[in-house]
């Protein structure tokens, strides 16, 4: 007979843990039927029962027969006991932790998507491990910002993305190096963005590097621009903050892909620009001392621009420099 106080144990955890008596009863049956097979090797498949009422345990040996039916045969539990009774908390206290990381994982779930905060824990091979409370956030090197050093101990803020199924440990992957991440950094500076009267229509991002967002609104009067800049610039400048040395463009976005493209191409000032349906291409012209700028290092502005608004940008220079009034 396993001890009355197991099965007393059992409902009371039952009770505290919101988790149905039988389902730990089933919990506890299947892992005293694996101790019983380690300890003692029976030719077959060890069933166990317990009965809730009284904590009697029988052990039975399943024999299934050449024709597909079965019969079981009672096995000895004397000298089974002393190891059914611990065989018993451990796997109670196992299914309870199983538990308790599922729920974790299903909670985070439910915020995918979304920022949040932690600590830096530790950094493994390139990942670093941010402690997030009762879940592990696991940051791969892809999903870092290039260059930020994110050292234990540090708070450091992330986006969450899919939880992990990891055997001890409720862990989700998370990121700094996503669209996402931006877009939510966005969203918080900017109540704009969560009344409605401020879009994010678009962003493109090389993490570290650059990122250009583009927005419109959805009200006469609101100024897309201005409301994410803020006052002063101070919202652009908190978004920085947290992204440390990388480049944050914001323009205006625009049906006209004319427009738009000169817009995307900023801060470098646009002459012109010429649109080919057939190639999906923009023709863009600047002054000849923007060149450079509207193109970017290694062709980034230009690069970034072209996934910002869908079209291939062609970039050549003015034939007059700039402040010549001719090249107006």
């Amino acid at each position: 007979m396993v001890e009355e106080s197991l099965l007393l144990a059992l409902e009371r955890l039952s009770a505290e843990v919101g988790v149905p008596l039988e389902d730990l009863q089933r919990t506890v049956e299947a892992a005293l039927a694996a101790a019983y097979t380690r300890a003692f090797a029976p030719p077959g498949e060890v069933v166990v029962r317990l009965t809730p009422v009284t904590g009697a345990m029988t052990v039975s040996l399943i024999h299934v027969a050449p024709g597909g039916s079965s019969s079981e045969t009672e096995l000895p539990v004397d000298q089974f006991k002393r190891l059914a009774a611990q065989t018993a908390r451990t796997a109670v206290m196992r299914h309870l932790r199983d538990l308790e990381r599922e729920r974790a994982l299903s909670e985070v779930a439910r915020h995918r998507d979304e920022l949040r905060s932690g600590i830096v824990d530790r950094v493994e091979r390139g990942a670093v491990f941010v402690d997030m409370g009762k879940v592990e956030g696991w940051m791969p090197p892809d999903e870092q910002i290039p260059g930020e050093e994110l050292r234990p101990g540090r708070p450091v803020t992330v986006v969450v993305q899919d939880p992990q199924g990891r055997p001890r440990q409720a862990q989700v992957r998370v990121s700094r190096a996503s669209r996402t991440f931006v877009l939510r950094l966005l969203e918080a500076e900017v109540p704009e963005i969560g009344a409605g009267s401020v879009q994010v229509r678009a962003i493109v991002r090389e993490p570290g590097l650059r990122t250009k967002i583009a927005v419109a609104s959805t009200e006469p009067g609101i100024d897309p621009v201005g409301a994410c800049v803020g006052p002063r610039g101070v919202r652009h400048r908190s978004l920085l903050a947290e992204l440390g040395q990388e480049h944050v463009d914001i323009v205006p976005w625009d049906a006209d892909a004319t427009r738009f493209v000169a817009a995307a191409l900023g801060p470098a000032r646009v002459t012109s620009v010429e649109i080919d349906t057939d190639t999906r291409t923009a023709h863009v012209r600047v002054p000849r001392d923007q060149l450079s700028l509207a193109i970017g290092r290694d062709g980034q502005n230009a690069r970034l621009a072209a996934k910002l608004t869908g079209w291939r940008v062609d970039i050549k220079g003015d034939a007059q420099p700039a402040g010549d009034p001719q090249s107006e």
